[in-house]
């Protein structure tokens, strides 16, 4: 499995890169390093501005990985979010009905979603989306569970970093699960492949906190029955032995 860039100087950006470019090819990766740069641009500004500085080889290093044009990336956005809205419902259709979870039924419920707020979805593209995220699906299952919110509690001691190593343990009890939980029907599959973006083996969350957030935790998410009245279970149910 791909390892998330831990050991980028920024971690967070580096990751959103990977999220947004997750194939492991040269022009991939090329591009999910030059988002994580890109967007490092008005920080590095200010930091400037401020009278700091940075060294020779971190400078040569954002020169190189900068040039990178991505003029895709408002696509990406999309595809990347539209994949984690659709593993969040498979998520939901699990704890509701296993019965129903599917990626087809999954998608159907994103697609509809979508109409109802006169958002981009069309069968086709998110099936699409979904092809081309899958390796990163956990995480941006994370991020539609959570909402694309991040938040800093500094006075418990809750910033930024300790919000992003919650997401992170959410996104792997999403990856968890997804390579795991199988349906109960015949020849099913999980709904993960074994090849997805992780944490390094020797990465651990920070130690929780008193008064810190109910982060670093995937909430048991259910459907209401309005949204399984068109679903239908598919395959066979499985043989008992």
């Amino acid at each position: 499995m791909p390892i998330l860039p831990l050991d980028h100087p920024e971690t967070f950006p580096a990751t959103l890169g990977v999220m947004l470019y997750p194939a492991t090819d040269a022009a991939e990766t090329r591009k999910a390093r030059a988002f994580a740069v890109q967007y490092l641009a008005k920080p590095i500004r200010s930091l400037y501005e401020a009278g700091g500085t940075l060294s020779y080889d971190v400078l040569a290093q954002i020169a190189m990985d900068a040039g990178q044009p991505l003029t895709d990336l408002k696509e990406r956005w999309w595809g990347g979010m539209a994949t984690g809205e659709a593993l969040k419902a498979f998520f939901a259709l699990a704890n509701t009905n296993p019965a129903l979870a599917s990626w087809n039924n999954a998608i159907k419920i994103t697609q509809s979603i979508a109409k109802s707020f006169k958002l981009k979805g069309a069968r086709t593209d998110l099936w699409k989306a979904k092809h081309r995220f899958l390796s990163a699906a956990h995480l941006w299952g994370a991020w539609s569970i959570r909402e694309g919110r991040f938040e800093r509690r500094p006075e418990v001691g809750y910033d930024w970093y300790a919000d992003f190593q919650a997401f992170l343990t959410e996104a792997e009890i999403l990856r968890e699960w997804g390579q795991t939980w199988q349906p109960s029907r015949a020849k099913s599959a999980p709904p993960l492949p074994p090849d997805l973006w992780r944490v390094p083996d020797n990465w651990a969350p920070p130690a929780r906190q008193p008064g810190w957030p109910k982060t670093g935790m995937i909430p048991h998410i259910t459907l209401p029955e309005e949204c399984l009245a068109k679903l239908r279970a598919t395959g066979r149910p499985r043989k008992l032995s």
